[in-house]
C-alpha cells in the first residue's frame, strides 16, 4: 500500500467557498507551514468567525484535532476563544473558532516604542488569566509568545488577551487510571520559540506549568525593552544567557514588585502548582500603587488615527460568489463529550457565533479567578 501523499504547501481554499454548508471564506488571514486562517461568515445567521485549514498529509499529522480538543475542554469559560464548529474533509481537516483581533506581535510592531507599566501589568493579568484556564483543563502551552496572543475584537473583548496555536500544547494531566500528573520524559526535541522559552527547555528538559509562565515573564519584560538575549540566534548562547541573566537584569525597566514573580518561578518544579493568586497580587499591587484601571487605553489606543490598521471594508464581502463545498463531510473527533442535548444535530456541542457587540461592560476579575484549583493538582 502507497504511504499517502504529503502537501508540501498551506491549504489554499477560494473565497467565496462555503464549507460544512455554513462557513462561508471572505477573506484569508494569514498562512504558515501547511495550515491557513480565513475570516468566514456564517451563513446561517451574522455571525462572523476563523476557519482555520491543515492539510490531512502534513509530515507527522496535522495537529487540529488537538487543538479542536483544547477548546472543547475550555469551552464556556471566561474571556476564551469558543470553538463553534470542527470537521474533516478528503483533502484536509479544519476548525471554526471566534474570530480575534490583533496579534500582541502586531501591536508590538505597530507602536514602535516601550510600553508603559500600565499596559505591561494590565496584560500581564490578562496573560496570566488565560495561562490559568489551559492549566486549569490540563494542558500546557510550550510556546506563550507575542504572536500567540490576542486581542478580541469586539466590544470588553478588545481589553482581552486570548491565548492561540495550540500546536505545541501537551497534556500533563491523565485520566486513565484517574487523575494523575504524568511522569516527565526527556526529550531530544526542542518545543518552543527559543527568544521566549524558559532555560529549563534549553536542557530538553520536560516542560510543566512553570515553563509557561517563565515565558510569560519574558514578554512582559520584554514590553519594557530588548531581552538581554535579544541579539543572539543560536539556541545554545540564549540557553546560557537566560540561565545567566539575573532578575534584576531581566526586569531592569520593570516595577520592582515584579521581582517577586522570578522568585516564585525559582521555587517551582515540573509537579509543582504554580502560585497564580501571588502573580495577580503582585501585578494588581502594582495597579494600585498607581492608580491604574483594567479599562484604561492601552498605549495603542492611544496612537494618532493614521497609525491605527485600517478596518476591513464590508464591501468587499457582497463581491464575493458563494461557491457550495459539501463533498466528504465528516465530524472531526475529538476527546471531549458532546455538549449539545440528546437528539440535537452533530455540532450541537459547540456555542453558536454571534453577529451582535457583546455588551460593552467592564472586564473584572477577582482574587477567587486565580485562586480556585479547578483541576486538583
Amino acid at each position: 500500500m502507497a504511504p499517502p501523499r504529503e502537501e508540501p504547501g498551506p491549504v489554499d481554499l477560494p473565497l467565496g467557498k462555503v464549507i460544512g454548508k455554513r462557513w462561508k471564506l471572505i477573506q484569508k488571514l494569514g498562512q504558515g507551514g501547511c495550515g491557513a486562517v480565513y475570516m468566514v461568515q456564517d451563513v446561517n445567521g451574522k455571525g462572523k468567525a476563523a476557519l482555520k485549514a491543515e492539510s490531512n498529509f502534513v509530515a507527522g499529522g496535522s495537529v487540529l484535532k488537538l487543538e479542536a480538543q483544547i477548546l472543547q475542554r475550555m469551552s464556556g469559560k471566561k474571556y476564551v476563544a469558543q470553538l463553534f464548529h470542527a470537521g474533516r474533509k478528503e483533502r484536509y481537516c479544519y476548525m471554526v473558532m471566534t474570530l480575534l483581533g490583533d496579534s500582541l506581535e502586531r501591536v508590538f510592531r505597530r507602536c514602535h516604542k516601550e510600553f508603559t507599566v500600565s499596559t505591561q501589568v494590565r496584560l500581564g493579568i490578562h496573560i496570566l488569566f488565560g495561562i490559568k484556564q489551559l492549566h486549569e483543563v490540563g494542558y500546557v502551552h510550550r510556546d506563550i509568545k507575542p504572536a500567540n496572543l490576542a486581542l478580541g475584537r469586539k466590544g470588553r473583548e478588545t481589553k482581552v488577551v486570548h491565548l492561540l496555536d495550540f500546536g505545541l500544547a501537551r497534556e500533563y494531566i491523565t485520566v486513565t487510571n484517574g487523575k494523575e500528573i504524568l511522569i516527565p520524559l526527556f526529550t531530544y526535541y526542542f518545543r518552543g520559540t527559543t527568544r521566549y522559552c524558559s532555560a529549563n527547555t534549553h536542557t530538553r528538559s520536560e516542560q510543566g506549568r512553570p515553563d509557561d509562565l517563565w515565558s510569560m515573564l519574558y514578554v512582559l519584560a520584554e514590553m519594557r525593552g530588548p531581552l538581554p538575549w535579544n541579539h543572539l540566534r543560536e539556541k545554545k548562547e540564549v540557553g546560557l544567557a537566560k540561565a545567566a541573566t539575573s532578575d534584576v537584569r531581566l526586569l531592569a525597566k520593570c516595577p520592582i514588585q515584579m521581582l517577586e514573580i522570578p522568585k516564585h518561578l525559582r521555587e517551582l518544579g515540573y509537579y509543582s502548582r504554580p502560585d497564580y493568586l501571588l502573580i495577580y497580587n503582585t501585578l494588581n499591587g502594582v495597579m494600585n500603587t498607581y492608580g491604574y484601571k483594567l479599562m484604561d487605553p492601552y498605549d495603542w489606543e492611544t496612537l494618532p488615527s493614521d497609525s491605527a490598521l485600517k478596518p476591513i471594508s464590508p464591501s468587499i464581502f457582497s463581491k464575493i460568489r458563494t461557491i457550495e463545498d459539501n463533498s466528504g463531510e465528516k465530524t472531526l473527533e475529538v476527546v471531549s463529550p458532546a455538549r449539545g442535548p440528546k437528539g440535537s444535530n452533530k455540532n450541537s456541542r459547540y456555542p453558536e457565533p454571534t453577529g451582535e457587540e457583546k455588551e460593552d461592560e467592564s472586564v473584572k476579575y477577582t482574587p477567587e479567578d486565580f485562586a480556585k484549583n479547578e483541576i486538583g493538582f
